[in-house]
């Protein structure tokens, strides 16, 4: 354990923004790669149709150097990813192999953003969205998808739910680093207004997940949305793998990446390093570290800065002080309470739908895990670690 609280400016965090980046994300790549963008943008009028895979197979080279700055990088990563999903799941056989057009810029595109080649959580919502209002506040009501599979009400509605809580995650995540300060400087009243920002940011993710059903039907979310976002690990329908052609880093073996799944966020782990919440050493504890391998490394640093920094629950738990505990057990008690809408959620929108569409097994989530198991699980950890 280090004594050094964390700063969220040293990893790209900021109280207005959160993980997110602080500008607007990038809608399109330049004239170089025009036809991968058009390619990308058009998806969901390209799945209607026929020879989605004859079309991929048939795109001129991607230019990976023509990428300027940050922000385009970030794009070709969403366009690829999404490209390269549909590539996998347009089908009602899987892809065992990706044709190098697709294969080697995706590999080294997710070099650059430091991450595998598949979709993963950040492309999926972290870097995909516009405002409608350009002056207007990123949350649901001014703000769309740049990127869709099939697009419609359910799929957008879905993502932008997941916009707006990383949005509002940024309030929290600055009370970390204002909670473990407090610790060090050993300030009993600091700490108590660090853990009421920190309840209130953690309330307003919960309220912007509890509307979830407004706009996303539990039928359309499992066989219109979920199946696209599946990955190649854990997956009856790719036993031995996705052989990315032409990448020699890989060495033509089959690759068993994880799917695109919430687990991917960085905010819950923050959370949980931040109030002392731990998981067993388990399975499901170690598959919460692989999906770290998902996330955007500043990210990971981020969580491990916090989880080695001072520690609240041992400083709440000396101090004794009613009103600090209090504060401290409503900010377990919400996170408990985040992961129960989450596994309710579950099991609405993907246990109690039949399993008919080949590659969308209802046992297992898309991150290839048997979900409900581990979520209860989670659930019951959290709820547990309150301090007396």
């Amino acid at each position: 354990m280090s004594n050094a609280p964390v700063r969220i400016a040293d990893y790209g965090i900021t109280k207005e923004f959160g993980y997110m980046q602080t500008v607007d994300p990038v809608a399109h790549l330049g004239a170089a790669n025009a036809e991968w963008d058009t390619l990308a943008g058009d998806l969901p009028k390209y799945l209607m149709g026929s020879g989605f895979r004859e079309r991929v197979q048939a795109m001129p080279p991607f230019d990976v150097q023509a990428l300027s700055g940050d922000g385009e990088v970030r794009r070709a990563m969403l366009a690829l990813s999404y490209i390269g999903q549909a590539y996998q799941w347009c089908d009602d056989t899987a892809a065992h192999t990706l044709p190098a057009v697709l294969a080697k810029p995706w590999y080294a595109v997710g070099q650059l953003v430091g991450r595998p080649p598949i979709l993963s959580y950040s492309s999926y919502s972290i870097d995909n969205w516009r405002r409608l209002d350009p002056n207007g506040p990123i949350e649901c009501g001014n703000i769309a998808l740049l990127q869709c599979f099939l697009g419609g009400q359910d799929e957008e509605w879905f993502i932008l739910i997941h916009i707006d809580i990383e949005k509002k995650a940024g309030r929290a995540l600055q009370a970390i680093e204002d909670a473990q300060h407090a610790v060090v400087t050993n300030d009993a009243d600091k700490l108590d207004a660090a853990l009421h920002e920190l309840r209130d940011g953690i309330q307003a993710m919960y309220d912007v997940l509890a509307r979830m059903p407004e706009k996303c039907d539990p039928y359309v979310y499992f066989h219109r949305v979920r199946p696209y976002i599946f990955g190649w690990k854990n997956n009856p329908a790719l036993p031995n793998g996705v052989v990315y052609e032409g990448v020699g880093e890989l060495g033509g073996k089959g690759m068993t990446y994880r799917g695109e799944t919430g687990a991917q966020s960085a905010i819950v782990p923050a959370l949980d390093g931040a109030l002392g919440i731990e998981h067993e050493r388990d399975e499901l504890r170690e598959y919460l570290m692989e999906m770290r391998t998902y996330m955007p490394p500043a990210h990971v640093k981020f969580i491990e800065a916090v989880e080695n920094g001072p520690s609240i629950r041992a400083f709440v738990m000396s101090a004794g002080r009613p009103s600090t505990t209090e504060l401290f057990n409503q900010s377990v008690d919400l996170v408990a309470d985040f992961r129960a809408l989450h596994l309710q959620y579950a099991s609405t929108y993907i246990f109690a739908q039949a399993q008919k569409t080949p590659g969308n097994p209802s046992a297992v989530g898309t991150g290839g895990t048997p979900f409900i198991p581990y979520l209860r699980k989670h659930r019951d950890e959290t709820r547990s670690q309150t301090i007396a």
